[in-house]
């Protein structure tokens, strides 16, 4: 994707939230998150989806926001649906700050 993204998945203590490229920032979602008003955190929440800010993009990914990842090979499958960007965007909307 060519540009800046909001992410919902495991992290390691290295990566946080970047924003040094002008629309190419990475951003995380902060847990918990609410669904349906039910609040879910990175520990109890196995899925792992990006959104494309600005854009109509959902992504679900298949590795978590790791160092390790940039070594390994990853796959995301995306739609571009506004109601589905819609729905993970607002579940999204809180995230942490960039460094």
């Amino acid at each position: 994707l060519k540009a800046s993204i909001k992410v919902w998945t495991t992290r390691d203590k290295t990566l946080k939230s970047d924003c040094r490229i002008l629309n190419r920032n990475i951003k995380l979602v902060t847990s918990p998150i609410a669904v349906d008003n039910q609040a879910s955190s990175l520990e109890s929440d196995v899925s792992q989806w990006l959104i494309s800010e600005p854009g109509n993009k959902f992504c679900a990914i298949d590795k978590p926001y790791h160092k390790s990842q940039t070594k390994e090979p990853a796959i995301a499958v995306c739609i571009d649906d506004a109601t589905i960007f819609g729905h993970f965007n607002r579940i999204g909307q809180n995230v942490e700050n960039c460094a």
